[in-house]
């Protein structure tokens, strides 16, 4: 068909004109109803309510800090009433780190930077806390969260350690095995708390050796070298959970453990109090109110409950009060150090008026003398390493294996100046990244200390007149450690075995006689569990003191201070408030401990430059381990001073070892002793002759051996030394 005969177009109908009218008019229209309802929902998102109800809690939030820094209150109100009025907008930020947007901070205005090393314009919130960084409203962003504290030993994998994502890159899966501080943490004994379980345990009788099995959640160790460090284990078990079943003593042990001892572990918080404190991470390097409220500028968190951060905060060096939320109980080193003593709640007579300080369970604090190094301005990071306080990887049955630290590393021992060597990996580490970045760099040539593990020690470094301390805790210039190697009065015969401790720790605290009530009826909370279980606790002691310390024997063969374990008296009581019949006031009389009366040694963390005098120990029964009480003249034993028939014990509550030396009290440390016969005969002999004989440059006190043959009866001396003697004691 050629164009010409092409088939002419249809003329158009009378119909189709007012179709496509109404066409574009119902467009129109669902196109203005689609605008109006794009405009209502966007008006009326769900995320815009809630904005805007965290804006009026921000600026009553102003408005009251305002107030209390002394702005009048118009200016106040006007202040708080234009942050009041601001629009919800959202803030939107992308991490260097990650490189995924997130809009967090639409709802969490206000919130401090947590610290120089995790600025939330590098790191953002979803590295560390979970959730979906996109989302705006709280459901939806907080679906995934890792929890209140991110940092808590169950989820600080997935936060700290930075997950699978980001391995290599936060603080697991390093090159440096310094660097790795969530396994580190986790296997620290800090973590699995297994040295006071097992002494627990012991002391109760539901183990019958002192091995060590069991930690506050399973752990292992697949790394470990062999042959192991001294005291390191391949592995250790969960203790086991729920209530005791029969009331054996294993049940107990454990019962009393998950409801009392472990409230102070990296796997359990305080969520208020004077203990407060978080779990894992948070316990140490998060910030706390006793009020366990948050107090920061984050309108979007609950103010009003407890269990919180006192701030959005890490602290990269952890203060002293840190320590001191845990460590004020049992040994309460935390306490000595400041030369705080807690009293005996109101029994104790007090010049003065009300206590220095309130401790968890009502407990007062008095001040006395405190330890040299606190007085020097040192604090518990200056002298603890990061490997005594965070692990080395290891898992360590024991406290003393872990440690590293002895008083000889920066100040010698008799004859032994303190020891230097090469930089390791870890303190090139520290001094790189840690607190410990304002000390001299390290370089191949540099010596630094070296530990009782022989390990570096970079805070300490080798100067013109001694041993140098740089400090962790504060910036300035380091401090000059005395050296005693060549010291006389450090190189008394007859002293070889003394710790440091038995001379210049001036106090310990002392807490005698513990008595435990396990209660069938009620609830209690386990801090294993995260839940009230059935059965509770309540717990009495005899008498409290603060004295010269006791001395005796410990594993390594050392004479030092000794206080009280955990002297228990256990009873079971009803739900009717009656002792159970025959479990009244039961004193374990048997197994590894020897009995449940125990006594253990410490580092009182009281030291003091000035010794305790030598009548101390030469002339002291009592320090001696015999206990308290008048003696007959010419006897070592003792009158008991408290009268302890009723639980069948013989003798008083402070007598580790009777005058023929054998042993009254348990030892939960495996290897220590009293001491024994000869050794208490050898320090009372040598009492007599202080009188004369008591300078360290003495001849006799260099060597007593050949003073004691000359005095002796067919000796050169002995009719002179007769003669003295007679004349001193007319």
């Amino acid at each position: 068909m050629t164009p010409s005969e092409s088939k002419p177009s249809a003329p158009a109908g009378p119909w189709r004109k007012p179709a496509w009218a109404m066409a574009y008019a119902l467009a129109a229209l669902a196109l203005a109803g689609a605008l109006v309802l794009a405009w209502r929902l966007e008006s009326h998102r769900p995320w815009h309510e809630e904005v805007a109800a965290i804006n009026q809690r921000r600026a009553a939030l102003a408005q009251e800090r305002l107030l209390a820094d002394g702005v009048k209150p118009g200016p106040a109100a006007a202040q708080a009433a234009k942050i009041a009025a601001q629009p919800p907008t959202v803030k939107e930020i992308v991490p260097a780190f990650t490189g995924k947007p997130e809009r967090c901070l639409t709802c969490h205005q206000g919130l401090a930077r947590i610290s120089p090393s995790h600025p939330v314009e590098a790191v953002g919130c979803v590295v560390c806390h979970g959730g979906q960084g996109l989302a705006l409203t709280k459901d939806e962003a907080h679906r995934g969260l890792l929890g209140r504290n991110p940092s808590d030993l169950a989820t600080a994998r997935a936060s700290c350690g930075g997950g699978p994502d980001l391995a290599g890159r936060c603080h697991a899966g390093r090159e440096e095995p310094a660097a790795n501080l969530v396994e580190r943490v986790e296997r620290s004994i800090m973590a699995t708390m297994t040295g006071v379980i097992t002494s627990l345990r012991v002391t109760w009788g539901a183990q019958h050796d002192f091995t060590a099995r069991y930690a506050t959640a399973a752990v292992s160790d697949p790394g470990l070298p062999q042959p192991p460090p001294a005291g390191a284990l391949p592995s250790l078990l969960a203790l086991p959970g729920g209530p005791p079943r029969g009331l054996t003593m294993p049940g107990l042990a454990d019962d009393h453990w998950r409801k009392f001892c472990a409230r102070c572990h990296l796997r359990a918080q305080r969520e208020a109090g004077p203990s407060v404190h978080g779990a894992g991470c948070a316990a140490c390097h998060g910030s706390r109110a006793e009020d366990g409220r948050y107090h920061g500028g984050d309108a979007a968190l609950n103010r009003f409950e407890p269990g919180h951060a006192a701030r959005h905060e890490l602290i990269a060096t952890p203060k002293e009060e840190a320590c001191r939320r845990c460590h004020n109980r049992s040994a309460r080193i935390g306490l000595n150090y400041q030369g705080w003593m807690e009293d005996e709640s109101g029994r104790t007579p007090w010049r003065g008026a009300n206590p220095l300080y309130t401790l968890s369970g009502g407990r007062g604090v008095r001040r006395l003398l405190p330890d040299a190094h606190a007085e020097k301005g040192l604090s518990c990071i200056d002298c603890h390493t990061g490997r005594e306080i965070m692990g080395d990887h290891r898992i360590y049955g024991r406290m003393r294996y872990q440690t590293e630290i002895r008083c000889a590393t920066c100040h010698g021992g008799p004859g032994k100046p303190p020891a230097f060597g090469p930089a390791d990996g870890a303190a090139r580490y520290e001094v790189a990244y840690g607190p410990l970045r304002n000390a001299p760099r390290l370089t191949s040539e540099s010596q630094v200390g070296l530990t009782a593990k022989g390990r570096s020690l970079a805070a300490l470094r080798p100067g013109e007149k001694g041993a140098l301390l740089h400090l962790r805790s504060q910036a300035g210039p380091p401090r000059l450690c005395t050296d005693i190697s060549r010291d006389p009065k450090h190189a008394l015969p007859g002293h070889q075995r003394l710790a440091c401790q038995a001379c210049h720790s001036r106090w310990t605290p002392q807490c005698y006689g513990c008595h435990d009530y396990r209660l069938q009826g009620g609830k209690l909370w386990d801090y294993a569990a995260g839940e009230p279980t059935p059965g509770g606790w309540h717990e009495t002691r005899d008498l409290y003191r603060f004295l010269e310390p006791v001395l005796a024997v410990d594993s390594r063969g050392l004479i030092t201070t000794f206080v009280p374990g955990c002297q228990v008296a256990l009873s079971l009581v009803d739900k009717h408030g009656a002792p159970q019949p025959g479990r009244s006031r039961d004193i374990l009389r048997q197994g590894p401990a020897g009995n449940g009366i125990v006594m253990t040694p410490i580092a009182a963390h009281t030291t003091r430059r000035e010794v305790r005098p030598c009548e101390d120990c030469h002339a002291n029964p009592r320090a001696l381990g015999l206990g308290w009480g008048p003696r007959p003249l010419g006897k070592m034993a003792s009158r008991p001073l408290s009268d302890l028939s009723a639980f069948a014990w013989p003798v008083d509550w402070t007598a580790l070892v009777d005058e023929q030396g054998r042993a009254l009290q348990g030892m939960n440390h495996q290897g220590a002793r009293p001491l024994s016969k000869a050794e208490i005969a050898r320090a009372l002999r040598f009492a007599r002759c202080l009188p004369c004989h008591r300078k360290p440059e003495d001849p006799v006190l260099k060597d007593p051996a050949r003073a004691y043959a000359r005095i002796a009866p067919g000796g050169d001396l002995y009719a002179k030394h007769q003669a003295q003697e007679a004349k001193a004691l007319k």
